[in-house]
C-alpha cells in the first residue's frame, strides 16, 4: 500500500462534526495499533530527547530521564485516549506526571526550550506511529483520508494544550527557587559548576579546599549525607534536586581517604555514587562530573555504592552509547540471550573475576571444573577465538553489558 503523505498544515482546531462510521473505525483501529506499542514508542521517544534535545539531560540524569519517561507515558495515554472518546484535548486536565516533568525540569535546571522541544518531539513519534497503523488498514479512500484528518487536528491541537499548562507549572516552580532562600545555594552551585568564580562565604562551603563529590538517592538522601559527613568530620554541602535525590561534597576531615570513605557508605536503602577525592574549584567541578557519570551507572546496575574509580572504563565507554551497544552486540554476539547464552556469560564473568582460574570460576559458580571447562570451549566455539586473545574486549563487553542491560543485542 502507498505511504499516506505527511500532511504540510498545522491546526488546533478539532472539528465537532461527527465522523462518518467508515472514519470512525479506522481512527479505533488507528488507536488501537498505537496503545500496543505504548512502551516502544516511549523509548523511542527517550532515545531521540537524549539526542536531539540534549538538554532535556535525558539519558545522562536518572532522575531526568524517569520523569520525561513518566510524563511521556501519561502524555501519549492521554492524547490517544481523547481521540478514540472524540473528546477535546485536555478534557479531563493535563496529566499530572506533565505537570510534574515541567516541576522537575525547573529544579535540575533544564530550560523551558528544552521542554517543549521534547513535546515537539514527542509527537513526530506518535504521527510516525499514526501512519504506520493507517498503512496498515484497509478502508474507503474518502473514509481514510477523513481518518487521518481527525488524528493530525487531535495530534496537533493535544500539543497545543498541554504547553500552556505545562509552561505555567514550570514557571511557578522556577519562582519558587529562585524566591526560597535554598534556591540561592543551589544556583551558588550551579554558578560554580559552570566555572564562576563563587565566595565560599555566601555559599557556606570552601570551594579552595578538598573535596569528595557524592550524590544520594533515595528516601532520607540528605539525612544518609549528614551522616556520611558527621562520620567522616567533613563540612557537607548538600543540595536537593528533588525529594529523592541529592548532590553533595563532603570538604575537609577524611573526606579525601578513599578506605576511611569505604568504611563509612552503604548499609542504607537508598544509593550513593561517589567521585574521587579532588582539590580546588576545578576539582569541585570534576569530582561532581564523576558523581554523575557513577550515578547514573549505579541506578542502571542496582548497586546500593558506586565508586567512580569502579566504573571510570564504563562511563568512558558510555559517553557515546549508540557505540557502546554496538561495541556489546559485536563483542557478545555469538553469546545470544537465551538460557544457554546467559549461562555462558556468566561462567565468562567468573573466569575474569577469578584471575583465569577455572577452578575458582567453578566454585563460584557451584559447578565442577569440567563444566567450567567445557562452556569455556563453547564459549571459543561461539565467538570464533580463544577467550585469552580477546580477554580485554570480552571484559569491556561484560562490564558493559551489566549497565546497559536487556539492550545488549542490537535490536533494543
Amino acid at each position: 500500500m502507498e505511504r499516506t503523505p505527511r500532511p504540510h498544515y498545522r491546526s488546533t482546531d478539532v472539528t465537532a462534526v461527527p465522523p462518518s462510521p467508515g472514519a470512525r473505525r479506522i481512527v479505533d483501529l488507528i488507536v488501537d495499533a498505537v496503545e500496543r506499542r505504548e512502551d516502544e514508542l516511549v523509548a523511542r521517544m527517550l532515545e531521540r530527547f537524549a539526542t536531539e534535545a540534549p538538554e532535556s539531560a535525558v539519558g545522562v540524569d536518572p532522575d531526568m530521564t524517569e520523569a520525561m519517561r513518566r510524563s511521556s507515558h501519561a502524555n501519549l495515554r492521554a492524547a490517544i485516549s481523547g481521540l478514540r472518546r472524540g473528546d477535546a484535548p485536555l478534557a479531563s486536565g493535563p496529566p499530572s506526571d506533565a505537570i510534574e516533568e515541567a516541576r522537575t525540569s525547573a529544579r535540575m535546571g533544564v530550560s523551558l526550550v528544552a521542554g517543549v522541544q521534547t513535546y515537539r518531539i514527542g509527537q513526530a513519534v506518535v504521527w510516525d506511529a499514526v501512519l504506520d497503523a493507517l498503512e496498515r488498514i484497509d478502508g474507503d479512500r474518502a473514509d481514510r483520508d477523513e481518518a487521518l484528518r481527525i488524528c493530525t487536528r487531535h495530534t496537533f491541537a493535544y500539543v497545543d494544550a498541554v504547553i500552556p499548562p505545562v509552561a505555567d507549572a514550570y514557571a511557578r516552580e522556577r519562582d519558587r527557587l529562585v524566591r526560597g532562600r535554598e534556591q540561592r545555594r543551589v544556583q551558588l552551585v550551579r554558578d560554580l559548576l559552570d566555572g564562576a568564580d563563587v565566595d565560599g562565604g555566601a555559599l557556606g562551603y570552601d570551594p579552595a579546599g578538598r573535596h569528595r563529590a557524592v550524590i544520594a538517592w533515595g528516601p532520607g538522601a540528605d539525612d544518609e549525607l549528614g551522616r556520611i559527613a558527621a562520620a567522616l568530620r567533613a563540612r557537607p554541602l548538600v543540595v536537593a534536586v528533588n525529594d529523592q535525590t541529592s548532590w553533595g561534597w563532603l570538604g575537609g576531615g577524611a573526606a579525601h581517604d578513599d578506605r576511611a570513605v569505604r568504611d563509612i557508605v552503604g548499609g542504607w536503602s537508598g544509593g550513593i555514587a561517589l567521585g574521587r577525592a579532588t582539590v580546588g574549584p576545578d576539582g569541585f567541578r570534576q569530582g561532581h562530573v564523576e558523581a554523575r557519570s557513577a550515578h547514573r551507572i549505579g541506578v542502571a546496575t542496582g548497586d546500593p555504592v558506586t565508586w567512580f574509580d569502579d566504573v571510570a572504563l564504563e562511563a568512558a565507554m558510555l559517553s557515546d552509547e549508540a557505540a557502546a551497544r554496538a561495541f556489546v552486540a559485536a563483542e557478545l554476539a555469538g553469546l545470544d540471550d537465551d538460557r544457554d547464552g546467559r549461562k555462558l556469560r556468566d561462567t565468562l564473568s567468573a573466569y575474569f573475576a577469578s584471575g583465569f582460574n577455572a577452578s575458582a570460576a567453578a566454585a563460584a559458580l557451584g559447578v565442577n571444573d569440567r563444566t567450567v571447562a567445557h562452556r569455556l570451549r563453547a564459549i571459543e566455539d561461539r565467538i570464533g577465538r580463544p577467550v585469552r586473545a580477546r580477554q580485554t574486549e570480552l571484559q569491556a563487553a561484560i562490564r558493559l553489558e551489566r549497565v546497559l542491560g536487556a539492550g545488549r543485542a542490537g535490536g533494543g
